[in-house]
């Protein structure tokens, strides 16, 4: 294995061939450059930097990076919107490569040094990786936090991981800094935008200037396999966020196990010839770790998406064959899908429903799960392919190989239909607190249903109520082992101990989910709802909430759904309505009734009585909801969802206490509003 000392530059060390260079993904095509590159597997293999199996070799991020960085130096790697180009424009791994330099130098240079903490406020975008691998050189700790969050959570999260310097997005949230955090933060010694040019005053780009000279210096500490990487602050649906400690060794065993888990061939998780859409947040540990991190180890490349409400748009432009994202973005497509399918004529109706069932039994005949198809069916296929779910898949960029969904629960619906699309989407489960990979379903060995199988390294328990592991097929809480687990909560030890044990071999540690699941005999996972989630109604019985929302949900006119009946005769539920597919179903005119008094349309009532009715069919009769109520869209905004848009149930709850007692028939004084109109008959 050959290591870089710290006298050796990383700037020297890179071939520059590519470091000026800038592309655009529409002029090269998705594929057209990273054809063109093919590293010279032998010679880094000889040099220690690749295995047997053209794997990158490391043992830290930084190592990872480092090496990365000189395997693929001229592939592109981060792509970046362009209002110029109206396209996407991509620096290389080696454009990558110096920006890291430059980033040390300026951390140096603003008296970081090892162990000390720099935080970012900010979305996705180069300058956060760079950064972040600059960190990790200097044996630093990045605390990264979301642009989403409100100025209070900076100034807790900045106060309690002790954080010395903190870049910002923007100038927008720079002076929002200024003026509400600062002067509560006494240990920030320095804070820099990341926009603005050369020149202007506290931005990235001006202390890069000034130190421009100084990138052939040497400031690289390489860190340890057990040292510290990053301290991510759980988003937190209850409670204060606490500071999970997270690794080199957490996150590096989670980015070789992923890949490993491709059975037949570990770079299928993504290959250099890859490109994904970057918009799961990097500051949370699923899109640093399998998109960020597995990408730049893999040799692959990422546009950098500039928002949800772009990401159709970008999805266009990038056209990408590798996708990691949460099920908000497969079911959006869903709903768009079926919307269509029900306003089209008969003949396109029949046609998206013949060319859907067809793409099943297709896939079930690739899978050896039925028959093949007939010669005709076939030919129906294939004609209904390129007419019908060609332009499906086109709404992914038309490019689109696999997706991997996390974060949530995705529908078994969702997931059978992109099957039928012929877009084959794994999911996955894993918490921050994991790093965040538990267990994985993959394109080769999938189980619709499950959230796949633990990945290598990592041991799943279901342990009962008495603290031991049940029966398989037993339901219980979900608890891992593995080099996975989280170092702890920084400077909670008592937080720490509530959720790490010792395992069933009375040695490792276990840490605890909070996740109620089951581990059938092939060791498949399933998650079942969430331990601290569930309640009881009136009647002594016991309500998991999450599949019940689930099954509700489905309904393409509900966007949102929490359940409430805590200490209640029954389930209620406060729904966020799509509007505009409510209003398309009923032929309702946008101008003849506002949305705040469609709850009082006994045809909206019927439709989503039906719809609940049609969700919870499998269900138990008591774990129906009896009575629901439209309210507003959770948001980051009000508070309601967290930065990776988890929803705060508790948050939800407390704040339309009024509407649940108004369902319940309770005497309290409701406001007049959508909410409370919109409720059906007091169910108590």
């Amino acid at each position: 294995m050959i290591l870089r000392t710290r006298n050796q530059s990383l700037a020297r060390l890179v071939p520059r061939l590519a470091s000026s260079t800038v592309r655009t993904g529409r002029s090269l095509g998705v594929r057209a450059f990273s054809s063109v590159y093919e590293p010279d597997v032998e010679k880094w293999q000889k040099e220690g930097f690749l295995d047997e199996r053209g794997l990158t070799v490391f043992e830290t991020l930084h190592e990872m990076i480092d090496r990365s960085t000189q395997v693929y130096a001229p592939k592109e790697l981060f792509g970046t919107y362009s209002e110029e180009a109206k396209d996407f424009e991509y620096m290389t791994f080696a454009d990558y490569a110096l920006k890291i330099d430059q980033c040390r130098a300026v951390l140096h240079d603003l008296g970081v040094g090892e162990f000390d903490k720099v935080a970012i406020i900010s979305n996705n975008r180069w300058e956060w990786a760079a950064l972040a691998a600059a960190c990790y050189s200097l044996n630093a700790n990045l605390v990264p936090m979301y642009e989403a969050q409100l100025p209070s959570d900076w100034t807790y999260i900045i106060n309690d991981s002790e954080a010395k310097v903190l870049f910002c997005a923007n100038q927008d949230i720079f002076a929002k800094v200024a003026r509400e955090v600062k002067h509560n933060t006494p240990l920030l010694k320095s804070i820099l935008s990341l926009d603005g040019q050369e020149g202007e005053g506290h931005t990235l780009s001006t202390a890069i200037g000034s130190v421009k000279a100084d990138t052939d210096k040497n400031y690289v500490i390489p860190p340890t396999p057990d040292d510290l990487a990053n301290l991510i602050y759980t988003s937190g649906t209850t409670g204060k966020p606490k500071g999970v400690e997270l690794t080199h060794l957490n996150f590096t065993s989670n980015v070789k196990a992923a890949a490993r888990s491709m059975v037949q061939n570990p770079h299928e998780l993504f290959r250099p010839d890859d490109r994904s859409l970057a918009f799961l947040p990097w500051a949370h540990s699923y899109g640093q770790t399998c998109e960020l991190w597995i990408g730049i180890s893999h040799g692959g490349s990422m546009g950098i998406c500039r928002g949800v409400p772009m990401i159709l748009e970008d999805l266009s432009l990038v056209k990408p064959t590798a996708l990691f994202a949460v099920p908000t973005l497969y079911k959006k497509i869903y709903d768009g899908v079926h919307n269509m399918m029900e306003t089209a004529s008969p003949l396109r109706k029949r046609l998206m429903k013949s060319a859907l069932a067809l793409g099943r039994r297709n896939k079930e005949a690739e899978t050896g799960n039925g028959a093949p198809l007939s010669w005709f069916e076939r030919m129906q296929f294939n004609a209904l392919d390129k007419i019908i779910l060609n332009k499906i898949r086109g709404r992914f960029g038309g490019n689109l190989r696999h997706g991997f969904v996390a974060g949530a629960a995705c529908p078994a619906e969702v997931l059978s239909f992109m099957d039928d699309v012929g877009i084959p989407v794994c999911e996955g489960y894993g918490l921050t607190e994991t790093s965040p990979i538990i267990a994985i379903n993959t394109p080769e060995q999938r189980h619709v249903g499950s959230v796949g199988r633990a990945i290598g390294g990592v041991d799943v328990f279901i342990i009962g109520e008495d603290g031991k592991p049940v029966d398989k097929g037993e339901e219980g809480e979900i608890c891992c082992v593995g080099p996975n687990v989280m170092k702890g909560y920084y400077k909670n030890e008592a937080a720490t101990n509530e959720v790490i044990s010792t395992g069933p071999d009375g040695k490792s540690r276990m840490f605890h989910t909070g996740d109620l699941g089951r581990l059938d005999e092939d060791g498949w996972v399933r998650v079942t709802g969430r331990l601290k989630e569930q309640y009881k109604l009136e009647n002594g019985k016991y309500i998991v909430p999450t599949p019940i929302e689930e099954a509700i949900g489905m309904s393409r006119f509900i966007s949102q759904v929490v359940l409430c009946g805590a200490n209640r005769p029954s389930n209620a539920a406060l729904i966020v309505p799509d509007y505009a597919a409510i209003r398309t179903e009923l032929s309702i005119d946008d101008n003849s009734v506002p949305d705040n008094e469609l709850a009082n349309d006994s045809k909206v009532q019927e439709l989503i009585d039906s719809e609940i009715e049609s969700g919870c069919r499998y269900l138990k009769k008591f774990e129906v909801p009896r009575a629901w109520a439209f309210v507003e869209p959770f948001t980051a905004a009000n508070g309601m969802l967290t930065p990776k848009m988890s929803i705060r149930r508790h948050k939800v709850i407390q704040a339309h206490s009024d509407v649940i007692s108004h369902m319940y028939g309770d005497e309290t004084v409701v406001a007049d509003s959508a909410d409370s109109r919109g409720a059906k008959e007091s169910v108590a």
